[in-house]
């Protein structure tokens, strides 16, 4: 099998490949912030309906043209349908991450199942570092959320190390760990344009995005924490699959020409997780020759 099969340099190229995993041992618990207010609030995951939000995301990503790949479900792996956490496509080949939570560690294992070994081109070893803090923007662009939870400095500064040796720009983006990964409260949704619930981000970075060329649009720390509202995955060609209850986000993005895609994921946003949790990029069109 030959090396780099898999390539991203964006987060807003074409996508034409994707990680999945089907959620067939997923359950809520408590290791963050939002799961912990849906349990104590005495919700409880429908499975009927949490097996049908999950289908109509994957008929959602095939309808647009998208090639979905699957991992397969382990027991005692609550969030292995989680696929952004344990690995990471770059430019360069695919990155095996170092996930922070017990209950995650294991799905290591799989993910070395499903790549090639000569399609990993890294493994990460100082400190911890999940796929949900980063975020390739762009060729040349690079952003890692460090919240000292799920990313620290040391598992940032290692991932970000490669790519500035690349000559990449790359910047540290902290945040509390309340929010669990950036992709909670900032994600891109077009080539220069993001969402970003700009109440958490400081003033010094929102600024830095800005010099980056990068327009935010505001999301509230409710639609954030709530919705998971940040948490949407750019297609390219200005299309972007969001859940279906973030209508005020929705609305806006169509208002920006956006095209936006809409399964209804709450099962799965109310234990803390949402669309671009759920999907890791293996294949997206290259910016630079779009």
């Amino acid at each position: 099998m030959a090396a780099n099969r898999w390539f991203i340099d964006s987060e807003t190229g074409v996508l034409t490949d994707v990680l999945l995993c089907p959620p067939d041992y997923y359950e809520w618990i408590p290791s963050n912030d939002i799961a912990i207010q849906t349990m104590a609030g005495g919700g409880s995951i429908d499975r009927n309906i949490l097996s049908s939000q999950f289908n109509e995301l994957v008929a959602t990503l095939k309808g647009a043209d998208v090639s979905c790949h699957f991992l397969t479900p382990h027991e005692g792996m609550p969030y292995e349908v989680y696929t952004r956490d344990s690995s990471q496509t770059t430019p360069f080949g695919t990155v095996v991450t170092s996930l922070s939570r017990p209950e995650r560690v294991g799905e290591e294992k799989e993910i070395r199942t499903f790549y090639a070994p000569d399609e990993i081109w890294r493994t990460c070893t100082a400190g911890r570092i999940e796929g949900g803090d980063i975020h390739i923007i762009r060729p040349g662009l690079l952003a890692v959320g460090v919240s000292g939870g799920r990313t620290d400095t040391k598992g940032a500064a290692e991932f970000i190390s490669w790519f500035e040796e690349a000559g990449w720009t790359c910047r540290m983006i902290h945040f509390p760990e309340h929010f669990l990964h950036l992709d909670v409260i900032f994600c891109m949704v077009a080539e220069n344009l993001a969402i970003a619930a700009v109440d958490v981000l400081d003033e010094v970075d929102l600024e830095w995005f800005r010099e980056q060329g990068i327009r935010i649009l505001p999301v509230t720390y409710r639609e954030a924490m709530r919705d998971m509202g940040c948490n949407v995955l750019a297609l390219g060609r200005d299309r972007v699959v969001s859940p279906r209850h973030s209508t005020r986000i929705n609305a806006m993005l169509r208002a920006e020409g956006l095209t936006v895609l809409d399964p209804e994921l709450n099962q799965f946003s109310r234990g803390g997780g949402s669309i671009h949790c759920m999907t890791m990029p293996l294949r997206r069109q290259s910016l630079q020759t779009a």
